[in-house]
């Protein structure tokens, strides 16, 4: 990366700036002050790191305007990104969901060896409103196992606080009400706790639990970019014995920094450069950008990204616009020279066509914002839009309005994002096949026991789908799909429903 020649910046930056983390022992904290210190050296910015109690006060918090910038887990802040409350800026680590049980159990019990064997135990599922708790809330439900009795005996204790009741329950049943954990819930970045660390070397019987392959395949099926497939590798919480002994199969949700779409434009491209220019030192919490391409890894799988951060992660520098504006303009350049050597005019002319190209790159990236808004719950009408635009740029390249490398460079931003469009639809569409599939196994079962019911169900089925076409919610071939599913189902159990 050359060395920036520093220009003023376009506007003053504000006495103070504030960055809402975590706990003073936790890794957002220490993530915050890296922050912290990529702002002061690179562009001059104070920022100030204000503890907090995770990942759910720190979006109250910026979207109070309490604070300017907050660090927040992605499945937490999907909900405010997708209402277009908040905006991200950069991916900075990525948190993994451990699940820490006891590999010894009481007698006459088997100890547990997946999630599903903790049905209607006691499990430490965090603190309300804790970034563990939600995240905790999710996988259960997806699991099927946030029944009324695992509810009513979970335990809502802080993560250290739960970590030392289960290394010390006795191994002798106790009394249900008593809430000792069965299990622990943790989402964090891998290795960083060295509490858990100290937990494991201490307690030889605790292990962590996998997550079944059908479990993280719909999670990440479900929530694309939120939740993804990952391991927790043997040895990371010690060797000698290896702690865990094996590979770990469980999920991971990014650690994010967000913005609200109101920040002042020019501090965002300041933070999200000083960022970049110093990812280097982030490979601690995100080891890929040890050797990665920052400017890739920093923004993967976000789709509502702050556009003046996204400018940034396009253009580089902002203070270096000026320089880059006559370096990428060869236009401009002509028209300096030959307004020095001829006319006025011609430098005019050149000048008008280039900022003419920069107002369609400029329209392009703006209108790519703006649907991206409508992705998640109308990915349908996103995509209609976006070819749209690409076939009004279309037809400005073949009137000559626009010259072919910039013409180029915008077709490759919509085919880009078509293709987003395009991947959503596709996991909509699989997804609509599963549930139907459960819909049918439901009625499968209804009609064993009560046909009568079970047409009304299948009725009822087929309205949904109407309902679903009509609001536009699935496409017709999806909806053909669909309805071939269901009309394939009753006519392999009609036969069977004749007897």
């Amino acid at each position: 990366m050359r060395s920036p020649l520093h220009l003023p910046a376009c506007r003053p930056a504000p006495q103070s700036l504030s960055l809402a983390t975590g706990s003073a022992t936790g890794y957002y904290y220490r993530l915050g002050k890296q922050i912290k210190t990529s702002t002061e050296e690179t562009v001059k910015l104070d920022l100030t790191v204000q503890e907090s109690n995770g990942s759910i006060d720190n979006l109250q918090r910026l979207l109070a305007g309490k604070v300017d910038f907050a660090l927040v887990q992605l499945d937490v802040a999907q909900e405010s990104l997708e209402a277009g409350q908040v905006e991200a800026i950069a991916v900075l680590a990525r948190e993994h969901v451990h699940v820490i049980s006891r590999g010894q159990a009481p007698e006459g019990n088997a100890p547990p060896r997946e999630l599903d064997d903790l049905r209607d135990r006691a499990i430490a599922i965090g603190t309300p409103g804790s970034g563990i708790r939600f995240t905790a809330d999710q996988i259960l439900a997806a699991a099927r196992l946030n029944t009324p009795q695992l509810l009513a005996q979970a335990n809502e204790s802080g993560f250290s606080e739960a970590l030392d009741l289960l290394s010390a329950q006795p191994l002798e049943s106790g009394p249900p009400e008593s809430k000792q954990p069965s299990a622990v819930f943790y989402v964090g970045r891998l290795g960083a706790s060295e509490r858990l660390r100290q937990a494991f070397v201490a307690e030889p019987t605790l292990t962590l639990l996998p997550l079944s392959p059908s479990l993280i395949n719909y999670l990440s099926t479900q929530k694309p970019g939120i939740y993804q497939p990952a391991l927790i590798p043997s040895g990371t919480y010690g060797v000698s014995p290896n702690i865990p002994d094996r590979d770990i199969t469980t999920l991971t949700t990014p650690t994010v920094l967000i913005a609200r779409p109101d920040a002042d434009p020019q501090i965002v491209r300041l933070v999200t450069w000083s960022v970049i220019a110093t990812a280097r030192q982030y490979a601690l919490f995100y080891p890929e950008l040890q050797d990665g391409e920052p400017e890739q890894l920093l923004r993967q799988k976000l789709f509502y990204i702050h556009p003046s951060a996204f400018q940034v992660y396009e253009q580089g520098d902002p203070r270096l616009a000026w320089v880059r504006y006559w370096e990428n303009n060869s236009d401009l350049q002509a028209g300096i020279f030959l307004l020095l050597g001829t006319s006025v005019l011609g430098m005019l002319l050149q000048h008008w066509r280039r900022r003419r190209s920069q107002h369609l790159v400029n329209r392009t990236l703006q209108r790519i914002s703006e649907i991206s808004k409508t992705l998640t719950n109308d990915p349908q009408e996103a995509l209609r839009e976006i070819e749209e635009l690409s076939q009004d740029n279309r037809l400005q390249f073949i009137a000559g309005s626009v010259p072919d490398e910039i013409y180029a460079q915008v077709q490759q931003k919509t085919e880009t994002f078509g293709d987003q469009c395009r991947s959503v639809l596709d996991t909509q569409r699989r997804t609509l096949v599963l549930d139907t599939l459960l819909l049918l196994d439901d009625w499968q079962e209804t009609l064993q026991t009560d046909p009568e019911a079970a047409l009304q169900k299948l009725s009822q089925i087929k309205q949904q789908y109407r309902e679903m076409l009509l609001s536009r919610q699935v496409d017709i071939q999806a909806y053909m799909e669909l309805m071939e599913l269901t009309l394939m189902s009753v006519m392999t159990l009609a036969p069977k429903q004749g007897q």
